[in-house]
């Protein structure tokens, strides 16, 4: 099958590359490179479907599609947002629809989109976990609460639920309340490698650091992603005198996002220590050139494949 589907997209791309503007053939192209998850390969011949049939729904729906898959979510809302119109039962699309203005910060456009579902299924437990995403992008975090709460009632074992309303806790500094819905997210999943990352957080901040270490590790070693477990394990490192460890954690914290500037901040304080002034005037010339800022919102947190 493989081999058929290999010598079919073969095809098509020798009959662009002959005929460029042959009917179907660039919708064919764009639909066997979305159906191998190749969204940003996928988006090109979409984009040129669509040009040569504008009124194509298929073509606009995959290149919509292509595009959130791909993280382009501003551009998936351009493309979902008039399908979606045509087709306002469709839940899943308006799920996905509301997913790409979250990611894309257009939160007004995404409380529109999950009110429409909640309207259909007052009791989706995704779609309260979306519009609190929406109220937390808007600065309403105790109603961001709330919806998560809803939906954690009406589905507690629903993925990710007691992350979120555990995050959102831990934005506002409530500890305790924080720990105890990460807990539960881990009797749910125990390898959820968010979860153990803010757990060991809120344990170095509890002045835990052997503790916050066995759970920050244990993050890291399910995702090599999370900013937060690499800039806490620097920190606790450095205060242990291990000190190209904590600067290894501290780097890759930085790559991570090089715009958040608590790592530049560590790392220059510990080069100072470690007798590195220039590559410490490095990290704190890069300081100077950065912000604080502003804490991530919970959409940024939440992670998902289309349905």
């Amino acid at each position: 099958a493989s081999i058929a589907g290999w010598r079919y997209e073969l095809a098509d791309r020798t009959a662009i590359a002959l005929i460029p503007r042959l009917p179907g053939m660039q919708l064919n192209l764009g639909l066997a490179e979305y159906k191998k998850a190749r969204f940003q390969a996928a988006i090109p011949p979409l984009r040129a479907a669509l040009l040569q049939d504008p009124r194509s729904q298929q073509a606009r729906t995959l290149l919509g599609l292509s595009c959130y898959g791909a993280s382009r979510f501003a551009e998936a809302v351009k493309y979902l947002e008039p399908v979606a119109r045509l087709d306002p039962a469709n839940a899943e699309l308006h799920q996905v629809l509301a997913q790409s203005c979250l990611r894309a910060k257009k939160y007004p456009f995404a409380l529109e989109q999950v009110r429409q579902l909640l309207r259909q299924n007052p009791d989706s437990a995704p779609a309260h976990m979306l519009l609190g995403q929406a109220l937390d992008g808007l600065q309403r975090t105790h109603e961001a609460i709330a919806e998560f709460e809803a939906a954690a009632k009406v589905a507690p074992q629903e993925p990710s639920v007691h992350f979120g309303l555990g995050y959102l806790r831990w934005r506002l500094r409530q500890y305790d309340e924080a720990k105890a819905e990460f807990e539960l997210e881990l009797a749910t999943d125990p390898r959820h490698a968010q979860a153990l990352a803010y757990l060991g957080d809120i344990e170095m901040k509890r002045n835990n650091p052997e503790k916050a270490l066995d759970l920050l590790r244990k993050a890291i070693q399910l995702r090599n992603d999370i900013r937060i477990a690499y800039l806490d394990l620097g920190a606790i490192l450095a205060g242990q005198n291990h000190h190209e460890e904590a600067i290894a954690a501290l780097i890759q914290a930085e790559k991570l996002d090089p715009a958040q500037p608590d790592a530049h901040l560590r790392l220059g304080r510990l080069y100072q220590a470690t007798g590195n002034p220039a590559a410490a005037q490095r990290e704190f010339a890069k300081l100077r050139e950065l912000h604080q800022k502003a804490d991530e919102d919970i959409a940024s947190k939440m992670s998902g494949a289309p349905p």
